[in-house]
């Protein structure tokens, strides 16, 4: 099924598909062939080769979320989407890691803008992937004008091809955990370029293998204060709404599984033509065609329902630039139930298909392994269903990963 770049929202210039959005959508779009020529490769490599990180760069993948007054394409939420669905139709890790490398406009936007200018002087430069894993893992010891950073983290994804990474620790001084102004430990994200990093070989997962979500190592390196923030707390110092709330940018592992789904059931429409069964053709079998149309009607649905939550919330944040709980509630709603319709798709056409979607290479062995590997990260986890739940009925969680504190 051909995809095709939605019509923005009447009212918002911000929804525009404009020369270079669309340049890049159109880029990625052309990218499917040699992506899912390199597949096997990916698998068994457990990396994304080269050539295509080359070609995901020289695309504008990377780009996508840097601000147009430094000469990015400042694309929405909404745009972003369709590029990150379009690369993941083609290879799952390969979506991932473009999901994740395409991040360092959002980051960047909690810096000093003069020190962010410094580390991206050009456009050029921010066709670099930026990685990340913001999670408090790791200790930032207070040091003159910054802080050593020091600590180990897992699910590095795409850190071997990516320039810069953010990862997130715990302040401490003379040893000693520092607390913020509500008693809780102050917590910070750093950037530091990777070679700063050392890197474990330790991703042997059943799907999503191309990513390189290897452990990662950071022992002692000094960073300035002016390249940190709290991403939950430091105020964006960019007026445009893209960078208002920031979870935003998690809407995207929407886009790679949906993508996945999209894969596997057109891989599977293409079986059912040729395939024979002991009872005849696979097409004319009730159980295929039944299979065939709940996964479409899974996917096409969950995907309307994302591009409508997108573009609703951003007009939000264009007005408000912030979201209500209630908006927030149908923000991570919204990705939940993608992930739940990818896995139900992928799930009917791969049960249809029969012995041959585990036969590898297989792209429907691949497609299963992949959505059910993005299925257990934690945006998907089954205790979203009651925490959005309660939000709807007014109750603000306590994990900012549904409904973050308002920046001041």
């Amino acid at each position: 099924m051909t995809m095709h770049a939605a019509a923005p929202k009447p009212g918002s210039e911000a929804e525009i598909w404009t020369e270079d959005r669309l340049q890049i959508l159109e880029s990625a779009r052309a990218l499917g062939g040699a992506i899912r020529a390199a597949a096997d490769e990916i698998d068994a490599s457990r990396g994304v080769p080269a050539h295509i990180v080359e070609a995901l760069s020289q695309a504008g993948v990377f780009r996508m979320s840097f601000p147009r007054s430094w000469g990015g394409p400042e694309m929405t939420p909404a745009h972003q989407f369709e590029v990150i669905e379009a690369i993941s139709q083609a290879d799952g890790s390969t979506g991932w890691c473009a999901y994740i490398g395409a991040n360092g406009g959002y980051f960047t936007a909690y810096l000093d803008q003069d020190e962010a200018r410094s580390m991206f002087p050009t456009p050029e430069s921010m066709d670099a992937a930026t990685g990340g894993v913001p999670t408090p893992i790791g200790t930032a010891e207070v040091a003159d004008g910054g802080y050593v950073i020091s600590g180990r983290w897992s699910f590095g994804s795409g850190i071997r091809h990516s320039k810069w990474f953010v990862v997130g620790a715990l302040v401490r001084q003379d040893g000693k955990v520092v607390l913020d102004d509500a008693g809780q430990p102050r917590a910070i994200a750093a950037f530091l370029p990777t070679s700063d990093i050392e890197i474990h070989d330790t991703w042997n997962a059943t799907g999503l293998r191309g990513t390189g979500s290897h452990d990662f190592e950071v022992r002692s390196k000094y960073v300035a204060a002016e390249r940190t923030f709290n991403f939950y707390s430091s105020p964006p110092r960019r007026p445009s709404a893209l960078y208002a709330f920031p979870n935003i940018f998690f809407f995207n592992h929407s886009a790679v599984v949906l993508g996945i789904a999209r894969s596997a059931i057109d891989t599977f429409k293409e079986l059912c033509r040729t395939k024979k069964t002991p009872w005849g053709q696979l097409e004319r079998q009730p159980f295929a065609v039944d299979a065939l149309a709940r996964a479409e009607a899974a996917v096409g649905a969950a995907r309307s329902y994302a591009l409508e939550t997108l573009r609703d919330l951003y007009a939000s944040l264009e007005t408000q630039k912030s979201l209500s709980l209630e908006d927030a509630a149908r923000f991570r709603l919204t990705i939940t139930h993608c992930h739940r319709a990818a896995v139900e798709a992928v799930d009917l056409v791969f049960n249809a298909a029969g012995t041959t979607a585990v036969k590898v290479p297989s792209t429907l062995d691949r497609c299963f392994r992949d959505v059910h590997t993005a299925n257990q990260h934690l945006v998907a986890s089954p205790m979203s269903y009651s925490i959005i739940g309660a939000m709807m009925l007014g109750t603000v969680p306590a994990d900012p990963l549904y409904f973050p504190p308002r920046k001041g």
